[in-house]
């Protein structure tokens, strides 16, 4: 009898270990689609799971979620707007390591976590392709995404001129160079291109299918619907966003891609415009009802829980581009973003990072 007790108890506790799940790292990261690259490759070397946040909102649900998956460690991928500092003083509460790589803009993160992790690619890629997309260009960046998902490519993010990281200063082997198009972004990469095959690298244009550019488009209007009622739950008036919104419907009705997917990325500045003045100026993003973030993934292909990848050790170096900056004057002050071109009448619509 005494032996079956402690076969049941031996049983049990095996039972109860095997329901606890264990990861090593944690890679945390905004829904915005930049960074949502670096955190896949990050993940990819560090066998970390990735867990995603609405950008520049704080969700007490998400810190539960990593507390739930035991880490060693928290990366967390953006600057505080995008990753709000709540997250760290709520996972450093909760007793876990927690390292910030950011940027003051999205191209500085991606040069950082490049500069940062490039031993740990050279171990995981040995001849390692280079994709470059447009980095305010959801489309490229979403197309790549998927590139980096199936271990393909390491990402560098381009302004349409400018590199994040120039491939010289990586010590790695360069198998070939795939820059990504996006047939309805009006930036083309013929400048970038050319100075890279000049360097003597093998260089590949890949161009996204226009069928896979209007899927995209209408997951990313999905996406943006989510985002307004995130807005209206709390308490914000959303009536220009909804308008701008119907817009872009009529447009697709009516296969005009470049001109929808011009007012979406409008509607994707405005929508962090409101957030980091309506919503940070009030607590710093901190979200109020019942209103659950994490149903947001990017474009249709939310981040939680990917496992994937190999490990490895760090190295830090700083990678700025010439960009044009703007500090905030609400939420976290002082912190710049990267202004794009409106694409409309010459205007101005910014993205914080």
């Amino acid at each position: 009898m005494n032996m079956l007790k402690k076969l049941m108890v031996l049983l049990s506790l095996i039972a109860l270990s095997a329901s606890v799940v264990y990861a090593t790292d944690v890679v945390l990261v905004s829904d915005n689609s930049a960074d949502q690259t670096v955190a896949l490759e990050v993940a990819n070397v560090l066998n970390a799971t990735v867990v995603t946040t609405t950008w520049g909102i704080y969700d007490e649900s998400v810190i539960d979620e990593i507390k739930s998956l035991n880490p060693d460690k928290v990366i967390v991928i953006g600057g505080n707007l995008a990753v709000v500092d709540d997250y760290i003083v709520a996972l450093e509460n909760a007793g876990l390591t927690v390292e910030r790589i950011g940027g003051q803009t999205r191209y500085d993160t991606n040069a950082n976590i490049t500069l940062r992790f490039q031993n740990e690619f050279t171990h995981a890629y040995g001849n390692v392709t280079i994709c470059v997309a447009h980095g305010m260009d959801d489309i490229s960046l979403n197309e790549t995404m998927a590139r980096v998902r199936d271990g393909h490519c390491l990402v560098l993010l381009s302004n349409g001129t400018n590199l994040s990281v120039e491939p010289e200063r990586l010590h790695l082997r360069i198998n070939k160079v795939e820059v990504i198009e996006n047939p309805v972004y009006p930036y083309n990469h013929s400048a970038v291109v050319n100075r890279l095959r000049n360097k003597g690298l093998n260089v590949a244009v890949q161009n996204i299918p226009e069928d896979r550019v209007k899927l995209m488009i209408q997951n990313r209007i999905r996406h943006m619907e989510m985002k307004i009622e995130m807005l209206k739950e709390q308490g914000i008036n959303t009536t220009e966003l909804e308008e701008k919104l119907n817009e872009v419907n009529e447009l697709m009705n009516q296969n005009k891609y470049q001109d929808a997917y011009r007012i979406v990325l409008q509607l994707e500045g405005e929508q962090m415009a409101t957030i980091r003045l309506q919503l940070h100026a009030g607590g710093h993003g901190k979200m109020m009802g019942n209103a659950n973030m994490n149903n947001m993934g990017n474009m249709g292909a939310p981040m939680n829980h990917q496992n994937i990848g190999n490990a490895g050790t760090p190295a830090n170096t700083n990678a700025p581009m010439n960009h044009q900056y703007e500090n905030t004057t609400v939420g976290n002050a002082g912190a710049p973003h990267i202004n794009h071109q409106n694409m409309k009448d010459g205007g101005m619509i910014t993205a914080q990072h």
